[in-house]
């Protein structure tokens, strides 16, 4: 029974990459917060004023590829993105229209943030060096408060970004390891967005493996939704995958 199971995924395996290929992924990514957030006329220090520390968040990826020369291939995600801390503040500083105060004030913040991903690209090169580039769609949904005693402010977050998309893989001859790279990246006016992932990936069996490597996210943005944010995010991450 047990090689009638094996043999039977094997020809379903070799039938799907005939037709159409992909990868999905799972994985969870560890960000550590350094800048700065502003509503209204100050700007706060992530770190040192809303007391945000690393945390660590779930993403998700599907790749779909197709034999069709003229239409794009396409890929789905989304990143879970979140930060609290609870603290006094280095400084007096106004968000929302409330003033906060550094000696009387104990504040805590939260900012819970969902990003989807919809990209259209090309797969270049597809060999031992495999390049895919086009553009992605990314969609943020979330947002912030920002609260002491008797003092509150909630802020919506919800905007989307056109970004440049590209993702390069690396395969060592004779072996299942690869590298690989994969970013978005858009910049206009005083908006600015990257996402890089630089990572090492080894596949155990039947296109099932692993992958671990370092990711960093800049977020500049200038009176979004009220909300501006000059902010860097980076740290280790880990996924498992289905390369079929």
């Amino acid at each position: 029974m047990k090689k009638i199971l094996f043999s039977s995924l094997i020809s379903f395996s070799m039938l799907l990459g005939d037709v159409i290929g992909g990868e999905v992924n799972l994985g969870i990514y560890n960000h550590t917060p350094n800048g700065t957030a502003q509503n209204g006329d100050d700007s706060v220090d992530v770190e040192k004023d809303l007391n945000w520390d690393s945390q660590s968040d779930i993403f998700f990826r599907a790749y779909l590829e197709h034999p069709l020369p003229i239409l794009p291939n396409i890929m789905v995600g989304y990143s879970r993105f979140s930060h609290d801390g609870v603290g006094t503040a280095s400084k007096d500083f106004s968000w929302g229209g409330i003033t906060f105060f550094s000696l009387r004030d104990r504040v805590k913040s939260n900012l819970e943030l969902d990003i989807y991903d919809l990209a259209l690209y090309y797969e270049i090169l597809d060999n031992w060096l495999n390049l895919d580039i086009g553009l992605n769609l990314k969609y943020f949904n979330g947002d912030i408060d920002i609260d002491s005693t008797l003092k509150h402010d909630h802020s919506d977050i919800e905007f989307a970004l056109p970004t440049l998309y590209a993702k390069a893989r690396f395969d060592v001859p004779t072996t299942n390891l690869s590298f690989q790279a994969e970013g978005n990246f858009i910049g206009y006016d005083d908006n600015r967005y990257y996402d890089l992932e630089l990572g090492a990936r080894y596949e155990i069996l039947l296109g099932f493996g692993g992958e671990v490597g370092y990711r960093t996210m800049k977020i500049k943005i200038d009176d979004i939704d009220d909300i501006s944010m000059d902010a860097d995010f980076s740290g280790i991450y880990g996924k498992v995958f289905w390369d079929f």
